[in-house]
């Protein structure tokens, strides 16, 4: 029986095939492995010494890779006990890197102007606008692989670091870059980024229990979280069975230059006559389309704290008066319930970083009454740079998922309506040079609204493009 790629997968009730498919499945992809800590070792591999790497990497596959299977397992045992699961690891492969190791007639070959081209190929950075000036060194070279260790103790993540950096050593590879990863949460434990907002939220569930969970808890009427395995999944196809799948990886290192992003969250209240500090939090929530606890701007235009709603869609929103046309999850998931445009969302799996210590933690920092409040007692807490987002997600097709998303909706200034303007958080490129437009009043289509640009306080600093192939494909090398 095939593996039925159109829908989503029970896994507690899995058929045979389907349980061997988890098996051979890497972990992370079907459900994000959880864990706090991590950190991405880059290596290049010695084509020379291609055996020898092949060997590493069957090492790796049979006692150091986590399955799906084993990480549902894990994840069962931890809400049943609170069992905690083994450190987390996942391998990647770039298209040089099923060169280097001999094997380019083995890999996928559906991604022709992304993946076989690299992110760094002059194809690739002019489809989503990236500008390598800005790249880090450890990024700006040939990136073969990466191997994600994560853990919720730091001490254990550098444990299996060097059992992995070891046995890339023994296959003749070089690490050319590392990349730390940690989570940062707000009182309510709910997972935030460096400028202070929820993420995360609205993930594509793949797994049927995950499924009937969100609808249990947050609710499904509005917002159907259920997607197929097809959003994820391919077939791995340099294995000739029915049950090894695998998928391509988008890693990107996102930098946030914090203090510049909340000073013009003041000057775009001031903008908009925001008068008190409480007021003043619209301002930052129409940009993101999120108050910081999560509360969707499109429901209320105040903070509403736990367990904020994430059912909804825009349908009583059509004119963009409460949630702007530009918001940030506005515009990377529009929200109608459309197989063409639910075929563009892709699992994310992101963490932020901390290269440089944060004076104050992103969900401590004071209001402020005004812009001269903030300069003087806010904006020199804040990071400029050194921190930021490190963007991972899966997909099937990243032609139709992944650069679709940052270039014709995030980057797009007509998308989803002419001239409103590029995503304000992750928008790149011509369209994040146009005036966004602005409510001046919330749910009031009466209202003057106000022209302002609010953009590139998130800078792209490299990565690559992955294939996450499958364990049996490492078990055979």
């Amino acid at each position: 029986m095939a593996i039925d790629l159109s829908k989503p997968l029970a896994w507690k009730a899995a058929s045979t095939e389907e349980q061997k498919m988890l098996q051979c499945l890497q972990g992370n992809i079907l459900k994000g492995h959880g864990r706090t800590e991590t950190v991405n070792i880059f290596f290049k591999i010695d084509p020379l010494k291609a055996l020898e790497m092949k060997r590493a990497l069957r090492e790796l596959a049979n006692y150091h890779i986590t399955s799906a299977d084993h990480q549902l397992r894990e994840t069962e045992d931890f809400h049943k006990g609170g069992k905690p699961g083994l450190t987390f690891v996942s391998v990647f492969i770039s298209a040089t890197g099923y060169s280097a190791l001999g094997l380019t007639a083995q890999a996928p070959t559906t991604e022709p102007q992304f993946f076989k081209k690299g992110m760094r190929h002059a194809t690739s950075v002019a489809a989503v606008s990236d500008k390598l000036t800005d790249w880090e060194a450890g990024f700006n070279q040939q990136i073969d692989g990466m191997i994600l260790v994560g853990d919720n103790d730091r001490r254990l993540v550098q444990f299996k670091r060097d059992a992995v950096a070891k046995l890339l050593k023994e296959g003749g590879a070089t690490i050319v870059h590392e990349q730390i990863g940690s989570a940062v949460k707000n009182k309510a434990n709910d997972g935030i980024e460096h400028f202070g907002y929820v993420d995360g939220r609205s993930q594509p569930l793949l797994l049927v229990e995950d499924i009937e969970r969100e609808a249990n808890t947050a609710g499904s009427v509005r917002w159907d979280p259920a997607f197929s395995l097809g959003a994820a999944l391919v077939k791995d196809p340099s294995v000739t069975d029915t049950v090894s799948f695998g998928s391509y990886f988008i890693f990107r290192k996102l930098e946030q230059n914090v203090q510049g992003f909340k000073r013009q969250e003041q000057v775009l209240a001031t903008k908009l006559k925001f008068k008190d500090a409480e007021k003043r939090e619209l301002a930052g929530a129409l940009v993101v389309g999120r108050f910081e606890d999560g509360t969707p701007v499109t429901l209320t235009d105040e903070a509403k704290g736990a367990n904020p709603p994430n059912d909804f869609n825009y349908e009583n929103d059509a004119a963009g008066n409460r949630c702007p046309f530009h918001a940030h999850i506005r515009k990377v998931n529009p929200r109608h319930d459309v197989a063409s445009e639910r075929a563009h969302i892709m699992p994310r799996r992101g963490i932020p970083f901390t290269d440089v210590a944060r004076k104050v933690h992103p969900s401590d920092l004071p209001g402020s009454k005004d812009l001269k409040d903030f300069d003087d007692n806010v904006k020199d807490d804040l990071p400029t740079g050194g921190v930021g987002l490190l963007f991972m997600a899966y997909n099937s097709n990243l032609t139709n998922q992944f650069v679709f998303t940052q270039k014709s909706w995030a980057n797009e200034k007509n998308f989803p309506s002419t001239g409103v303007g590029a995503d304000p958080i992750i928008g790149q490129g011509p369209g994040a040079s146009v005036l966004q437009t602005w409510p001046v009043t919330w749910d009031d289509p009466a209202t003057a609204t106000e022209p302002f640009n609010f953009a590139n306080f998130v800078t792209m600093r490299g990565g690559e493009y992955f294939f996450a192939p499958s364990l049996t494909f490492f078990k055979n090398l």
